[in-house]
């Protein structure tokens, strides 16, 4: 189970809103196997609701996204799609360079 921590800032974050930050955040090591470790941090900012994640990864730069929204459940499912979208497109990037590198002559 990948350890992933919840803080909020200006709010309270309820159980099920914390159960749905495990939810998704246990399913992306598998867009990256890299994925050591999750910080989750909720904000309320005027009517701004916003979801900070930055994920941690072996031997490679972590990743900052950030979701919007009018809810929390909302901006939740924002950030989820942001930090899908960088960590398939940073080791697809990994993977054309790899086989890049191992074709080429010399």
């Amino acid at each position: 189970m990948m350890p992933t921590r919840i803080t909020a800032h200006g709010c309270e974050v309820n159980p099920p809103l914390r159960d749905r930050v495990e939810t998704l955040s246990q399913r992306w090591p598998r867009f990256d196997p890299a994925v050591m470790d999750i910080s989750v941090v909720f904000r309320l900012e005027g009517r701004s609701r916003t979801v900070e994640a930055i994920v941690s990864r072996s031997r490679r730069q972590p990743i900052v996204a950030k979701g919007e929204g009018p809810d929390f459940r909302a901006a939740l499912d924002d950030l989820d799609t942001h930090v899908k979208r960088r960590l398939r497109r940073d080791r697809s990037r990994r993977k054309e360079f790899r086989h890049v590198s191992s074709n080429s002559p010399g």
